[in-house]
């Protein structure tokens, strides 16, 4: 494929583990083990493509709360796993990537997930060459709610404080990052759309790929298939 015209910030929004695990006859919790194998191949492409920054959505807020107590405690597991197996990955400090986990984890996840995802976060806090954020507990609406609240609070502190743009952008939980060029979503079967505001700042002039494809099928061939769209598209940017 083309080297020129990469995205810099691609986000995933893994959809259909659930529904690829009912169309082999397996359960919920094994879907969702192969959608997370797939996060470490798309991890390992975009390592491999020179891909600055990557976001995968890892559960929504309700994802976490309102599904059955067998599949979420599974998603807790899968998470602390991988944390782990993160840690011990060479290409956090070869490639100097900064690991961030977005969204209302520390509320959620059991003592040993957020000891996990806080011993990866510190280990990386100090690298800025390339980026790799997880979303679990996440919903933009709550990122959007978060940040409103911190600049009226920061407000009430300086009477002079400039309400714009950058400030806004400041208070996001993913306020350090660039702009997403690319959003993919998987398992869209006719019915392409966004969830409770998915990163909403960032992606206001995103290019979306829709793909009926389950996120457990979602190898490299499918992840540079959309990239390869997405060099073929022009950006206006409203112009």
């Amino acid at each position: 494929m083309n080297k020129e015209n990469l995205p810099t910030h691609i986000a995933i929004v893994p959809d259909a583990n659930r529904r690829w695990a009912k169309k082999h006859g397996l359960l919920s919790w094994q879907g969702h083990l192969e959608g997370a194998k797939r996060c470490v191949d798309n991890v390992e492409t975009a390592l491999e493509l020179n891909i600055k920054c990557l976001s995968i959505w890892g559960g929504s807020y309700n994802n976490l709360t309102k599904r059955s107590k067998i599949e979420i405690e599974f998603l807790f597991k899968i998470y602390e796993q991988y944390f782990k197996k993160l840690i011990k990955r060479q290409e956090l400090h070869q490639d100097q990537i900064k690991v961030s986990i977005l969204g209302r984890w520390p509320e959620l996840l059991p003592k040993n997930g957020i000891k996990a995802a806080e011993e990866l976060i510190n280990l990386t806090k100090g690298y800025n060459k390339k980026f790799l954020n997880i979303l679990i507990g996440y919903n933009g609406t709550d990122e959007m709610l978060y940040a409103i609240k911190g600049v009226t609070k920061e407000a009430r502190k300086n009477k002079n404080l400039k309400i714009n743009e950058n400030t806004l952008k400041d208070h996001l939980w993913s306020g350090h990052l660039p702009p997403v060029d690319l959003l993919i979503r998987t398992g869209s079967q006719g019915d392409p759309h966004n969830s409770v505001g998915f990163m909403m700042w960032l992606t206001a002039n995103s290019q979306y790929y829709f793909t009926n494809t389950f996120y457990p099928d979602f190898t490299k061939k499918e992840f540079i298939k959309a990239i390869e769209e997405y060099q073929r598209r022009e950006r206006r940017l409203g112009k």
